[in-house]
């Protein structure tokens, strides 16, 4: 848990966020997606040759001994490590190398970080593909074999709690992270988040910043708008009954089963935000708002299933969904069979090009989150969403790790917050990756001449190497920000229609709409114990519940929860409970 001072601070009533995902719809507006809608993650990210070559305020401060100096801190005092370290970094593999994405191990960022860190500091830097949909399974089974990779990263806070409670991680010298990587700690401390880092009363965690943690604008739902249009709509439906009676239009024009599908896998599968009832009660969001375990046997939780039952049940539905992966959701999207497409907005979406290239003719949107609070009674949804986090990235040592291959990591994280060095991994080398337009950096499309593959940047400008700093890449105000995420080399310009999402989010978040999940000050050994099991009850029962005939649903719903209350749900609520009724938990903000 935490210190006694940053305990204090953590009861602050700290205002920390909270994505609505759910139906193909509401949720879509406020750029969430369901189970049942087509989706994919992304992020973002991409400098200019000069900086690539001498991004090492590096090479300057080469070579001379391993250890730093007590009154030299950061880089100036570094030396190259005597014998060769092998540092060993996490990368998410999110398997898009189908999709024109180069090896996440071995490219030519790779082997930029290589070249212009680990030569200079005789460091041998490898990265462990990490499964993106399967984190927990894929460190499970390093731990397991005693090769853990040398810093475990995640973005959940509760993953890295249950990395600590099951011995994967190991506390670090936090005084000692200061003289090594000073800069990347005075971020933590300009934004905030240096009063996260322990558990247990030890210092664990170093955590990398979140730009606009308060929304989740960079999630965008595109949906048909030629197919709205089609069906008589000048605007996307703005509550779930409206969407219903469009669906029905859609599959009069002969859209089969325009919400497509999928089978739900990974981490966050069915959150319910925009099925709760606001202001939320502060017991029940303690207890059960946890967007990592579905919480199966609440009431917000059975409004979403009901509305995917019916959903199902229309046909709306692909009604194989439960043997289909993300991989044919894009399938569907690119070959003109599905309404909509979730995924996080970069410079750069391979699916929407392969889109435009099937059907040169089509529209798209993008649906934006309203700024007033919009409910529909009929179906208990809304528009509220789940913000991010005030932090990006959690980052610990891992219990393998060597001291000099955990001190290269810590110089790894300094280097990387190095402002020509992250720059460069953002925006990649200019004249190939990007170009200056009125003295701001915008990407090159990959049809533009001067463009060369072989300098292709990983998913969503490299951003699963640069996110152990920050979650986001910003040019300092929103607008900028935006046009550096809005999709390039494609027929449309979604630039407004992304700012306005954002806007529309930040006022529902003001005005309490939107509120992110409890944090925890100890580890939850009951989700440790049975966070699979339910993860794997749920995935059967939720599929049973969409399925079965909507006279049965309710009677099903109380089974099924009472079944899931008793495989271990029920005991993750009740410490949650424990750890709030002993201050030991974030409170919801205050108006």
């Amino acid at each position: 848990m935490f210190n006694a001072i940053s305990r204090r601070d953590f009861m602050k009533g700290m205002m920390v966020g909270g994505v609505a995902l759910g139906s193909a719809g509401i949720l879509a507006a406020c750029g969430s997606s369901s189970s049942s809608t087509s989706s994919s993650s992304s992020e973002e990210s991409s400098s200019t040759e000069s900086s690539s070559e001498s991004s090492s305020s590096t090479e300057s401060s080469s070579s001379e001994s391993t250890e730093t100096t007590e009154t030299v801190a950061g880089m100036e005092g570094w030396t190259a490590f005597e014998n060769t370290v092998t540092l060993q970094i996490p990368v998410y593999d999110r398997g898009s190398s189908s999709n024109g994405v180069a090896d996440v191990v071995d490219n030519y960022w790779t082997n930029w970080i290589q070249e212009n860190f680990g030569d200079v500091y005789n460091i041998d830097v490898q990265f462990v593909a990490i499964t993106r949909s399967d984190v927990m399974t894929d460190y499970g089974l390093l731990a397991a074999s005693q090769s853990l990779p040398t810093i475990l990263m995640e973005y959940d806070y509760d993953k890295l709690a249950t990395w600590q409670s099951e011995g994967y991680s190991a506390p670090y010298d936090i005084e000692e992270f200061k003289t090594i990587a000073p800069t990347y700690y005075q971020m933590m401390v300009d934004e905030g988040i240096d009063s996260y880092t322990q558990l247990a009363d030890e210092d664990y965690l170093m955590l990398g910043k979140r730009p606009y943690g308060n929304t989740n604008y960079t999630f965008v739902t595109f949906y048909r708008k030629d197919w709205l249009e089609e069906a008589g709509y000048t605007e996307y439906p703005s509550t779930a009954s409206e969407l219903n009676d469009l669906y029905a239009k859609l599959v009069e024009n002969g859209h089969s089963a325009p919400l497509g599908g999928t089978k739900v896998s990974g981490a966050g599968i069915d959150q319910n935000y925009a099925y709760r009832d606001y202001p939320q009660d502060e017991e029940t969001w303690v207890t059960t708002g946890d967007y990592q375990i579905p919480a199966l046997s609440t009431e917000a939780q059975k409004r979403f299933l009901k509305l995917e039952n019916y959903h199902y049940n229309q046909g709306w539905t692909n009604q194989e969904y439960y043997m289909r992966d993300s991989s044919e959701a894009q399938s569907d999207f690119i070959n003109g069979l599905c309404f909509t497409y979730s995924c996080y907005t970069s410079s750069t979406i391979t699916v929407l090009e392969s889109f435009y290239e099937t059907n040169p003719d089509a529209e798209l949107g993008v649906c934006v989150c309203s700024s007033e609070f919009i409910e529909d009674k009929t179906w208990g949804s809304n528009n509220s969403y789940r913000p991010t986090n005030v932090f990006g990235t959690m980052i610990s040592r891992s219990t393998t790790a060597t001291d000099d291959e955990f001190k290269a990591a810590e110089m790894y994280m300094e280097w990387m917050c190095q402002e020509d060095v992250l720059f460069t991994m953002q925006w990649g080398i200019e004249d190939i990756n990007f170009e200056y337009v009125d003295g701001t950096p915008t990407v090159i499309s990959s049809d533009d001449s001067r463009y060369d593959e072989s300098y292709a940047q990983g998913h969503n400008n490299n951003v699963d190497y640069w996110m152990i700093v920050t979650a986001s890449k910003t040019l300092g105000n929103i607008e900028d920000d935006v046009a550096a995420i809005t999709p390039q080399g494609v027929p449309q310009d979604f630039y407004q229609e992304i700012l306005d999402n954002y806007y529309g989010q930040n006022q529902l978040y003001n005005d309490g709409y939107a509120n992110s999940d409890a944090l925890f000050a100890a580890s939850l050994d009951s989700v440790s114990e049975y966070s699979q099991t339910l993860y794997d009850l749920y995935t059967e029962y939720r599929d049973l519940l969409v399925m079965c005939d909507p006279d049965e649903f309710d009677t099903l719903y109380d089974e099924y929860s009472e079944k899931y209350l008793q495989a271990g749900y029920q005991a993750v609520i009740d410490e949650r409970l424990e750890l709030y009724n002993e201050g030991l938990t974030t409170k919801l903000p205050t108006a």
